[in-house]
């Protein structure tokens, strides 16, 4: 079976605050990040230039406050990573989503958009994967190639990705937020 994914990177002008904060969100809640409405919210606080609904646009804004993504007006995050809650544990799921400079980079490994052999946006996921393995200090091979684009290679690297800014978040891991409604 082949490994695919979701990968988009926006620009973003809503402000961005210096935060090295890692959110883990359930699975249903990180599946609304890849929604186009809930990606132009995060990513413009200008409400005019979207074409939703005063009331539609402020009920996914009170949400993403609600999730922990903006406050005060402002991006609050450097990485949100799905996880799927289970009897007795947690299973931190394959995507991320991340802020870079003004850039929100979205990653899926659970989705069926592309698959790497055929992707059709592979080289700005090389660049997501550069970006990212950069700012977050975490050392991946080389991605550039015809052989790694046909063995999967990004999909396997975004996968390394994920787990690495786990395992660099879950040692400072001091309280896990818990809402009403998950």
């Amino acid at each position: 079976m082949s490994t695919m994914c979701d990968y988009r990177i926006f620009n973003t002008d809503r402000p961005v605050k210096k935060s090295e904060k890692i959110i883990m969100l359930s699975r249903e809640n990180f599946n609304k990040l890849g929604t186009e409405n809930y990606i132009k919210v995060l990513s413009t606080d200008r409400r005019d230039s979207l074409g939703l609904s005063k009331s539609y646009y402020y009920y996914i804004l009170e949400d993403l406050k609600r999730m922990g993504l903006i406050e005060d007006n402002a991006i609050t995050f450097k990485a949100v990573i799905p996880f799927i809650p289970r009897q007795s544990s947690l299973d931190i799921d394959t995507g991320v989503l991340y802020t870079s400079n003004n850039h929100l980079i979205f990653i899926d490994m659970g989705s069926s958009k592309y698959e790497c052999a055929t992707c059709p946006v592979y080289a700005e996921c090389v660049y997501g994967i550069r970006r990212v393995a950069s700012e977050m200090r975490i050392k991946v091979g080389n991605v550039d190639n015809e052989e790694a684009r046909n063995l999967r290679m990004p999909s396997q690297l975004w996968n390394k990705l994920v787990k690495g800014i786990f395992a660099k978040t879950v040692v400072r891991l001091e309280v896990i937020p818990m809402t009403a409604k998950m």
